[in-house]
């Protein structure tokens, strides 16, 4: 019956040591939505390389650059030793491939609604072994979801148009979060029916659709506002363009909601 004890408390110390070291403590991030979500989840500590647009919050700037996206160095991300490497479902599917044919761990997240990125947050969470965490993010995101949205109220809805790239001209369509946020901020966007989520888009059907509001992601005001054909659109002629930070509208995570509070108050102020 000793021996018995003896071996059962061995298999215990087995067991628990194996779930220690199912915790990925080193962490390699290929998208900087993941590197912010990571971050949030109290996890930053863990993460050993980032891309090189991994720029928020500023500490994951002092991480190891592993190229990006389109240009990633294998070489040097296997040098870092992960335990679990984190990719973008649209991005980097075929790395992620090569990389479990290698034999590293990957997960993979793709959120493309607020919901899927509360959803995310929970799972992203579970891999790292911050589920809780996780969940306190996604709650909170609800909550406050349904604050800025609760006082939207308009009776005709604002023309917006949302503009991701100047050349090609590129907007947000159907199916992205950026024309999520346009309808949850009280407006029509005017790209509602493109065919695709990130659609490059006519330059005259701008025009012939008359957007109340041009949103730019890409820092490009001066450009935008010096285009001659655009001056007879409502926004040119009321000085609705705005510039804004496009972290804030591109990245899959809580501060999306930033971005809607500002695309709100743009709308409110708009609309009175």
């Amino acid at each position: 019956m000793k021996k018995q004890w003896i071996w059962l408390c061995i298999l215990v110390l087995v067991l628990n040591a194996g779930i220690v070291q199912a915790t990925p403590q080193r962490i390699v991030s290929l998208a900087p939505s993941i590197t912010e979500n990571l971050f949030a989840l109290g996890v930053g500590e863990r993460i050993v390389g980032v891309t090189s647009w991994c720029d928020y919050p500023e500490e994951a700037r002092s991480r190891t650059i592993i190229g990006d996206a389109m240009n990633l160095n294998v070489e040097l991300l296997l040098s870092l030793e992960p335990d679990l490497v984190v990719g973008d479902s649209t991005l980097v599917h075929s790395h992620l491939e090569r990389l479990e044919e290698l034999g590293i761990s990957t997960f993979v997240v793709g959120p493309r609604t607020v919901s899927e990125v509360q959803e995310s947050l929970i799972d992203l969470g579970e891999a790292v072994g911050a589920k809780e965490k996780g969940e306190e993010l996604a709650s909170s995101m609800e909550l406050r979801l349904a604050e800025l949205t609760g006082n939207v109220r308009r009776s005709e809805k604002i023309r917006v148009f949302m503009e991701v790239w100047n050349e090609p001209l590129m907007t947000a369509g159907p199916g992205s979060f950026m024309d999520e946020l346009i309808v949850l901020a009280g407006g029509e966007n005017i790209a509602g029916d493109a065919p695709t989520p990130w659609p490059v888009f006519s330059e005259e059907l701008v025009i012939e659709r008359d957007p109340e509001v041009v949103i730019l992601t890409s820092f490009n005001l001066e450009e935008a506002l010096g285009r001659p054909a655009w001056q007879v659109t409502t926004a040119m002629k009321n000085g609705d363009v705005y510039e804004v930070n496009p972290d804030l509208y591109s990245r899959t995570t809580p501060r999306l909601l930033d971005a809607l509070a500002e695309l709100i108050e743009i709308l409110d102020a708009i609309g009175q």
